[in-house]
């Protein structure tokens, strides 16, 4: 027994503790290949691991993520948001923990742990829910900073100059972060540091002491060129601090404004009630400034220049440089009319097309968009940007199906933001979109992917698998699929035609027995296949297809089957090339790419497998169904020799005995034996392939059951004295007649009597036994032998095989041939057993069969 209080070895909590330096030095070495983590030092790889290691070994122990420590229990989220500031994404986050529950699942195979059970639910719960706190944290910071960084945006729009930016920042700052109730902007450089603006000085503006305080404190997170808080700049800054104290601050987070490594100046928030900045707030200010940086930069260059231009010339170009710097596509629109005031190139690269000319919301319509889950398309008053200048709406990740400019697809993620003047009206609309097509796509190809493979695993009919093929491309991938097969692969070729319309499909089968082989469809198969490698015709120009231009029977299957674009990838499985696929698109007008043709390609190689299995599988079958065939065969023709050899051994047997001569007799008897022997395994063999070939017919009559079970005792009695063995039969009064073979259900109480008196040893006893359980008769035979191991049990009923028990070595079938002559009863046959204790078959004849 485990004592109280010590560790257990067995327990995934206490080995977790006990390898924490080995777990976390394997995670180290495992996490490396992520991209963001090679920039990392080692002690910013870990940061918060330790941490969150022993939060899932407290709740493994504990099963509860409830009964841990709040701080522990915070690590999680805590480790995301380090992550989030390191630039990880939210991915990249969930494999670190993917990667600690496979280290520490390896180690406790490796250290020979438990066999799992509860601790690995444990460990799989505790990772689980450290995986949902840092994923619900991650989200939520980022959500902040994404508000933030169009707070910011808005900002800038907003301002004319750079004190008035400053002070919507750091209005923006407090409004994102409510623990900030003191902001406060130093501009300069090195000591020479002036405040430009300030909020939530309720006690006027900073003058002596106070101001000498707060540039003191500002040089020194300049001088450590990092985000620093006056709780770690104490011990240096010990009158500075009492200072600050002394305006009522209770926490004072000072982050330096950087510039291509220039420092510019220092932000510095404040705090009365909390007493430290929370990681998520410190994180939203850190990015806050770092992006605001970049404004303020920009901002001063125009300050500069104000002499020499005309301040709205100035606050336009900083507009301009701000909006074409950002990392997504941006359209300002004008308050109520909707009127594009200003873009970007990356708004244009998205559309495909410029959207400078629009010049009220009913212009919008230029903008083909449709909703994702319905098709229905935009309307002009539907379009974020219009929400937001007329109603102020703010839009957050909005996906919108784009039909561009060049006339292809994709999706777009939209957030739309008011700019609102001093006195709170709406004067503009800023919306930003990024292109998500190329996820969108990958996900919807994974999760096409993921359907194609359950369905192609669902049948090992080749034909059916096929036809499934078809139906699963068509019209998720293409209008038209042709599937042809190799006449290496089947006896002649095969061509399966699918297509949304069972007419059209008609039409292309004649078309094909007409043009058979197709043109240009049998040339870009044969160069597929010799290279082993997909084929995308975006269009009709490509090389194979241009050469047929003049081709009449080229034009008129093209023009028949309306054919835009095509792939045609090849089915390769383990070596063997089976044929290809041709995916094609007509009434759809879709143009494939590059991305429609892995997937095809990957479609391709998991039907090419499922194919093979089918294959492999009506291969095997032929291969049974012969060695069947051979087997009854070579038993129908053996039983006659041997039946002479009986008779003749029987012969010699009675003039042996007549002659007095014993060693003849004894030399006779084992050829007796051994033949007897062959003659139950060739009926054995014959009976089997009767059964498995459906020929073996059952002579039903009524029967009582008890009776059978008496006669099949009678024939074992001397065998079970013999070996000191106690055999009885037993049956309730309640036993109904049924209707049955009496041969046949004697032949599987025989071969179970049989095997049980070989296994059960001197004392031992055999019982067979018949009752009436609802609309079955039950026979069973119950024996006191050494038991079936648990692994074989399986196997028992399975032909030719034979278990290790006891050295006992059978024929294999008896068992199987028993199993059959039940299920031909409409019957069922199982088995329970013990080690060390016995076994017990149980079958079944059903009653009904009396009643018909």
């Amino acid at each position: 027994m485990v004592q109280l209080g010590r560790p257990n070895p067995k327990r995934l909590s206490d080995f977790i503790q006990r390898h924490h330096d080995a777990i976390l030095e394997a995670w180290k070495q495992r996490v490396h290949a992520l991209s963001p983590a090679r920039r990392l030092s080692d002690p910013m790889l870990t940061d918060h691991v330790p941490s969150v290691l022993a939060y899932v070994a407290e709740v493994t122990a504990s099963g509860t993520g409830a009964a841990v420590d709040r701080k522990l229990r915070a690590m999680p989220g805590y480790h995301a948001l380090s992550r989030l500031a390191h630039g990880y994404d939210l991915a990249d986050v969930v494999m670190e923990y993917a990667a600690l529950r496979a280290v520490i699942l390896e180690l406790w195979e490796r250290e020979g742990g438990g066999d799992g059970g509860r601790e690995l639910i444990q460990l799989n719960a505790a990772l689980d829910e450290a995986i949902a706190g840092a994923v619900s944290r991650y989200q939520e910071a980022r959500v902040r900073l994404l508000q933030a960084l169009d707070m910011i945006s808005a900002a800038a729009l907003g301002s004319s100059d750079l004190d008035t930016f400053l002070k919507a920042l750091i209005r923006a700052t407090r409004e994102a972060a409510a623990a900030v109730d003191v902001a406060i902007v130093l501009l300069g450089d090195g000591d020479s540091l002036d405040v430009h603006a300030t909020a939530g000085l309720d006690d006027g503006p900073l003058l002596g002491p106070p101001l000498e305080a707060t540039r003191e404190f500002a040089r020194a997170v300049l001088a450590l060129r990092g985000p620093t808080s006056l709780h770690a700049a104490l011990p240096t800054l010990p009158v500075t601090a009492r200072e600050l104290r002394s305006r009522g601050l209770r926490a004072v987070y000072g982050v330096p404004l950087l510039h291509e490594g220039h420092p510019i100046g220092v932000a510095i928030l404040g705090s009365r009630n909390a007493e430290e900045f929370s990681e998520e707030d410190m994180l939203m200010l850190r990015t806050m400034t770092s992006r605001a940086t970049g404004i303020i930069v920009q901002a001063q260059l125009v300050a500069k220049e104000r002499a020499s231009r005309h301040q709205a010339d100035d606050a336009r170009a900083l507009l301009a440089t701000v909006v074409e710097q950002m990392p997504a596509g941006l359209i300002i629109g004008e308050r109520e009319t909707g009127r594009v005031l200003l873009t970007n190139q990356q708004a244009t690269a998205i559309f495909r097309q410029s959207l400078d000319g629009i010049r009220n919301i009913e212009g919008y319509a230029v903008c083909r968009g449709f909703h994702p889950r319905s098709g229905k398309p935009y309307e002009t008053w539907e379009w974020p940007l219009a929400r937001t200048v007329t109603t102020g709406e703010v839009v957050n990740d909005e996906e919108i199906d784009l039909l561009r400019g060049d006339g292809t697809w994709g999706r777009i993620l939209v957030r739309s933001s008011p700019v609102r003047d001093p006195g709170g009206r709406v004067s503009a609309g800023v919306v930003t979109f990024f292109d998500i097509t190329e996820r969108t796509r990958a996900e919807q190809g994974q999760r096409f992917l993921a359907a194609a493979s359950a369905a192609l695993s669902d049948s090992l009919d080749l034909q059916g698998t096929l036809d499934r093929l078809g139906r699963l491309t068509v019209p998720e991938l293409a209008d038209w699929c042709v599937i042809q097969t190799l006449p290496e692969f089947e006896a002649a070729r095969r061509v399966t035609v699918t297509h949304a319309s069972p007419e059209a499909v008609r039409r292309a089968r004649a078309l094909f027995r007409e043009m058979d082989p197709p043109p240009g469809l049998t040339a870009l198969m044969e160069q597929v296949l010799c290279s082993e490698r997909p084929e995308l015709v975006r269009d009709l120009s490509h090389p194979v297809l241009a050469s047929l231009g003049e081709h009449a029977a080229f034009r008129r299957l093209v023009g028949e089957l309306g054919i835009t674009s095509a792939m045609v990838v090849p089915m390769v499985a383990r070596g063997r090339t089976f044929g290809c696929i041709t995916l094609a698109t007509a009434e759809s007008g879709r143009i494939y790419d590059e991305a429609d043709l892995a997937v095809a390609h990957d479609l391709a190689q998991r039907a090419a497998l499922a194919a093979d299995n089918a294959r492999l599988y009506e291969a095997a079958q032929r291969a049974i169904e012969l060695r069947d065939n051979v087997l009854a065969t070579v038993s129908h023709d053996l039983r006659n020799p041997l039946s002479a050899i009986i008779t003749a051994a029987a012969v010699m047997t009675k003039r042996a005995a007549a002659r007095g001569d014993k060693g003849d007799t004894k030399a006779i008897l084992a050829i007796q034996r051994s033949a007897h022997r062959m003659d139950r395994l060739l009926h054995d063999l014959l009976d089997f392939a009767s059964l498995r070939a459906g020929r073996l017919a059952l002579r039903r009559q009524p029967q009582d059951p008890r009776e059978i079970g008496r006669e099949a005792v009678e024939t074992f009695e001397s065998q079970a004295q013999e070996k000191g063995i106690q055999l009885g039969v037993a049956s309730t009064e309640d036993v109904p007649i049924v209707v049955c073979d009496r041969d046949r259900v004697l032949q599987v109480l025989s071969n179970l009597l049989s095997n049980a008196i070989k296994v059960t040893g001197a004392q031992g006893s055999v019982t067979v036994r018949c009752e009436h359980r609802e609309e079955h008769v039950v026979f069973s035979v119950a024996d006191t032998g050494p038991g079936i191991p648990e692994d074989e049990l399986p196997y028992l009923f399975e032909r030719f095989w034979r278990g290790q028990r006891n050295g006992y070595k059978g024929t294999g079938l008896g068992l199987a041939i028993a199993r059959e002559l039940v299920v031909a009863h409409g019957g069922t046959i199982h088995v329970e057993s013990r080690v060390g204790v016995g076994t017990t078959f149980r079958f079944t004849i059903p009653v009904e069969d009396a009643e018909g």
